[in-house]
């Protein structure tokens, strides 16, 4: 270290004084670029050492680095000597190191997101070398882009399946291609469920008048945080539903088990899961460890009825028609506490709600709590707390009407991860290799193969 500026390591270092600057380098330097060399200097040490040539000590490429540590009273700099260059060589290499760095440009959503994460962790950007104004302008503009990249990750979409942001926007195009692949393969319809929605309260993705459990959000979780390596996992859902995650389980590679109270919505998931492994037991929820081991599951997913929301059927342990919230309640904590038992230590759990309103006062119920407290009781930590932001649906038509009362229509749900275990075996358990597998990607390369 000289003068509090840090050298690079194994490099040797030169007398300033033995350097010679090149007296025809075309490429001019101001005050404000040594300025800025300079202040790098301090920030980050001398990482790019000059360039000379052995023999005749003179500078191919530096001249400003040196410049920046003569302001400085360096009396040393790191230095790399060339011996493999004629002079004609030389010179074009003097012309190149600076131009090549010019034609270089930039991917300005990527460098809105570095320099906003950088600027949230409270770090100088003065320090970056440009102009006034320009980080401002980068920083008050909103990204464009629908699938955000990172250099050190390549693009985000291909490797997470979608951004792994704490909004995950069903809106945006990308969401929507992979909604219709998944639902051309399912064929959901909601056949068992015609009618069974409140249309002034809906805000769980719509068809038609049905509440369908979106097969992208689905697939997501299950990439993310259902499939730890090294076994075929298995998962499972005690409020199973419609057939969305038990398919897309299944086709996924996992071991799929879902609880249905309802015999209709057991006979059709059966029927569309044919020749998958996902097997549904027509059971009350709450009756799980009847028929899934202890510590056997790898990963728990569930969208649990949303209380008087939709109310599915009359029967009286179905929590949907509960007389009720606290009954509804009962029902989930029954369930969900058994079902932490069959879970894996080191394994995730998400359950997607969402707050809903007391139909008499208008007032939210604390669900979204109710359910975060339910996990945590049990052992689990509050680990992600995602917003899955709706398609809008008939929420536009209902916004008016809704306002009189200055009730918002609520577009977006709340996808709860939980966490049971040691949070340092995450990264052991769910290396960074393959966080999602495109298997639409891989059967169209199995049939252009043929």
């Amino acid at each position: 270290m000289e003068n509090n500026i840090i050298l690079p390591e194994g490099i040797p270092v030169w007398n300033i004084e033995d350097l010679v600057p090149y007296k025809y380098n075309p490429r001019t330097h101001s005050d404000t670029q040594i300025d800025q060399i300079v202040a790098s200097m301090r920030e980050f040490g001398f990482t790019n050492p000059i360039l000379v040539d052995r023999d005749t000590r003179e500078i191919i490429a530096g001249h400003g680095r040196l410049l920046a540590a003569m302001r400085l009273g360096l009396q040393k700099v790191p230095v790399v000597a060339l011996s493999h260059l004629n002079e004609a060589k030389r010179h074009k290499l003097i012309i190149a190191d600076n131009q090549l760095a010019l034609n270089a440009g930039w991917d300005m959503d990527l460098l809105a997101t570095e320099l906003s994460a950088l600027n949230e962790m409270g770090e100088d950007l003065d320090v970056l070398g440009f102009d006034d104004g320009f980080i401002d302008k980068i920083l008050s503009t909103p990204i464009e882009s629908d699938k955000p990249t990172s250099t050190n990750n390549g693009n985000l979409t291909e490797k997470f399946g979608v951004p792994p942001f704490s909004i995950l926007e069903v809106r945006k195009g990308y969401w929507q291609d992979r909604k219709r692949q998944w639902k051309a393969l399912i064929g959901e319809n909601g056949e068992s469920r015609q009618g069974t929605l409140f249309a002034e309260n809906t805000f769980i993705a719509e068809l038609g008048t049905v509440s369908i459990l979106d097969p992208v959000l689905c697939e997501i979780m299950l990439s993310w945080f259902g499939m730890p390596t090294g076994t075929k996992p298995k998962c499972f859902d005690p409020f199973a539903g419609d057939t969305s995650f038990g398919f897309v389980a299944a086709t996924k590679g996992c071991d799929f088990t879902g609880i249905e109270l309802r015999p209709e919505q057991v006979a059709i998931n059966s029927t569309r899961c044919e020749g998958l492994s996902a097997t549904y037991i027509c059971d009350d929820g709450q009756n799980v460890a009847k028929h899934i081991e202890p510590n056997s599951q790898d990963f728990l997913f569930s969208c649990p009825p949303y209380y008087d929301l939709e109310v599915y059927s009359d029967r009286p342990d179905d929590a949907s028609n509960q007389p009720t919230y606290e009954a509804f309640f009962k029902i989930l904590d029954n369930a969900f506490t058994d079902a932490a038992k069959c879970l894996k230590d080191n394994r995730f759990a998400v359950i997607v709600v969402s707050n809903i309103r007391n139909k008499k006062t208008g007032f939210y119920r604390n669900f979204v709590d109710d359910i975060i407290r339910l996990f945590q009781r049990n052992g689990f930590a509050f680990y992600n707390d995602i917003i899955l932001a709706d398609s809008l649906g008939s929420a536009p038509r209902r916004a008016a009407h809704n306002m009189l009362c200055r009730k918002v229509v609520k577009v977006h749900q709340n996808v709860l991860v939980f966490y049971k275990g040691a949070a340092n075996k995450i990264k052991e358990l769910y290396p960074d290799n393959e966080v999602f597998i495109d298997n639409f990607a891989e059967e169209e390369d199995d049939n252009s193969e043929a």
